[in-house]
């Protein structure tokens, strides 16, 4: 099922065109970002980007170094300047760290870009995603030293209000396949994909 909220819509003095629109795509770690983003990307014609791989090429570090050789503050700093640099070109899909929206500063920033889509999904779809990925433990480090369980579910609920003040859109991302949740940003984006139709 798709939501819809009213967000913070462009001024009618700045309205945005499709060709020049930049989409972020937010949520927890697990909820589908990755998979999504070059599917949406390819229907609207554009570029996807995945901030942590940005993070990681600028740094010349996988992102778990960067947390234990000098902080996760030191990544946050990281992670505001690469989406600053990202959400200036565009069009382009953005797949969002899961922890972007800690930043006041990156959330009015999506905004201001373009739509900016919340892919949600329970505690306990996430953490069973994130338990079955060994891609997903091995670059990521633990933020709270407990279980994925324990974990997902206590940092999820502490960023609930902000992932909900990030979203334009929201997209319940629990059972879709990966192209049926880019059909439904589509159709939440106005239905035609740039330079064409569904």
């Amino acid at each position: 099922m798709t939501t819809h909220s009213s967000g913070h819509p462009s001024p009618p003095s700045e309205p945005q065109t499709r060709s020049r629109m930049i989409v972020t795509l937010i949520g927890y770690r697990g909820c589908g970002k990755s998979s999504v983003g070059p599917l949406l990307a390819t229907r609207l014609q554009c570029q996807c980007v995945d901030s942590d791989d940005e993070i990681e090429s600028s740094s010349g570090k996988p992102i778990r170094e960067i947390f234990a050789d000098d902080g996760e503050s030191t990544f946050r700093a990281l992670e505001t300047e690469v989406l600053r640099k990202l959400l200036s070109h565009p069009p382009a899909v953005i797949a969002a760290g899961g922890g972007a929206i800690l930043s006041q500063i990156n959330r009015e920033r999506m905004k201001q870009a373009g739509p900016v889509v919340w892919l949600t999904a329970s505690a306990a779809t996430l953490a069973s995603r994130i338990g079955g990925d060994g891609t997903s433990s091995q670059r990521r480090p633990s933020l709270t030293g407990k279980s994925i369980e324990d974990e997902v579910a206590d940092v999820l609920e502490s960023r609930l209000s902000l992932y909900k003040d990030a979203a334009t859109i929201t997209i319940h991302a629990e059972s879709e396949s990966p192209q049926q949740i880019a059909e439904r940003i589509i159709a939440a984006l106005g239905g035609s994909p740039v330079g064409g139709t569904p």
